[in-house]
């Protein structure tokens, strides 16, 4: 897997393990707000793995997937946290 593609994972990855660890950790009550602090945390983290990789091309796209995915995965986290 190239290393651009890596980076979007990456960050999926990382924005998986915060929603749940939100999920589990915090009192039903704050998890929302916690929810939806995590979504920025995300995208700037997508921006630095990005520019780390010091990839020009399709830089906005990957920046896009990484974005779309976070927040995919936020949405889920959230219907958990208003389901339980």
């Amino acid at each position: 897997m190239p290393r651009a593609r890596a980076a979007v994972v990456a960050v999926w990855a990382l924005t998986l393990v915060g929603v749940v660890l939100i999920d589990v950790v915090v009192p039903d009550a704050q998890a929302l707000s916690w929810l939806a602090l995590a979504l920025p945390l995300a995208v700037v983290a997508g921006i630095v793995g990005q520019l780390a990789v010091a990839e020009q091309r399709g830089f906005v796209v990957r920046l896009a997937a990484t974005a779309c995915g976070s927040f995919a995965l936020v949405l889920l986290g959230a219907l958990v946290a208003v389901a339980l």
